[in-house]
């Protein structure tokens, strides 16, 4: 098959082809670098008490009913042929926008877990900070527990399944995919307007509200955007969860009617990962028709307590999710 087609049939792929560059990823039949795997540790993890104090609580065999559903979950992760990444990009020493992406290439499933970045996790060596205590801080640790690495660890740890990869993107990489689309219609719900001179690079939002083509730079903001200069309480990352996940959708209505090698040939150029390219090139063909029905979105269960910087996941309702994305297909 001549390189162009096979360009044009990743094209396909999902909703990370278009606006994080996943395209690079897709991979059928070939075999999973092992030494890349990310494989979950299971051990006591903490949450918040009510005093302040942090609370064990157990990962792994105590999150289910008894050892029979356990033994069920085993089974079927064992089983699965699905290619598990976390996509995340950063800002500065912290991740931002960070996801679990699943694809089934068998049954042409995609799953994506949107994770708030202000999820509390605790990391050996790393609980004297309050501030440290969150899933995208982890990024930002030394010592060989931080990094692209030491996330997808974590996300391992807190999801139970294997992360076999990781995706890091750079913004300027989304807007370039977004301008290559020529912008993509939103209807802003309010005026945004915010400032943060100490983000890396410093973060200017300013976007009117109503229906309007975004161009890059403001499509960015606009996913980027968690409150308003005077706003006291925002809602953390939920709302902007939610805005990404329709930008999300309404990015691959569009993409479908255009043609999309100068897409990818844009997005290749922002993305890092340590899977090799040659995995994604030449499975490609297993996306084709994939509809967009068969991409799900969720968002990490859990709640964000009143007056807490922290959100707070459930483990026992996060279990039951992996376990519903797993079995889907089977």
């Amino acid at each position: 098959m001549k390189l162009y087609i096979k360009v044009f049939l990743v094209s396909l792929v999902a909703f990370a082809l278009i606006f994080l560059g996943l395209w690079k990823f897709v991979i059928e039949g070939a075999e999973i670098d092992d030494s890349k795997t990310a494989m979950p540790q299971l051990g006591d993890h903490t949450t918040p008490g009510e005093d302040g104090d942090d609370i064990s609580i157990s990962l792994g065999e105590n999150e289910t009913p008894g050892d029979t559903a356990k033994s069920e979950f085993e089974t079927l992760v064992e089983a699965s042929d699905r290619v598990n990444f976390v996509v995340f990009g950063h800002d500065g020493g912290r991740a931002d926008t960070i996801m679990f992406v699943s694809f089934d290439p068998g049954n042409q499933l995609v799953d994506i877990i949107n994770i708030p970045r202000d999820t509390y996790w605790t990391v050996e060596g790393y609980t004297e900070r309050a501030d440290h205590k969150k899933i995208n801080a982890v990024y930002g640790f030394g010592s060989g527990n931080g990094g692209a690495s030491g996330l997808k660890q974590q996300i391992a740890n807190m999801l139970q399944v294997p992360v076999h990869y990781y995706v890091k993107f750079d913004y300027k990489g989304a807007a370039a995919v977004v301008d290559t689309l020529g912008g993509i219609e939103v209807n802003v719900p309010f005026d945004m307007d915010y400032d943060d001179p100490y983000a890396s690079p410093p973060l200017h939002i300013k976007i009117d509200a109503g229906l309007q083509t975004l161009d890059g730079e403001n499509a960015v903001d606009y996913l980027r955007w968690r409150k308003n200069n005077d706003d006291v309480a925002s809602g953390g990352d939920l709302p902007r969860i939610k805005r990404m996940q329709d930008f999300i959708k309404l990015t691959i209505k569009r993409s479908m009617s255009l043609k999309l090698p100068s897409v990818v040939n844009t997005a290749m150029n922002y993305i890092e990962s340590d899977i090799a390219v040659n995995l994604a090139i030449s499975y490609a063909a297993d996306a084709v028709g994939m509809p967009s029905g068969n991409i799900s979105t969720h968002t990490l269960p859990g709640e964000a307590p009143a007056r807490s910087s922290y959100y707070i996941g459930d483990p026992a309702d996060i279990h039951e999710l992996v376990k519903d994305i797993y079995s889907k297909g089977q």
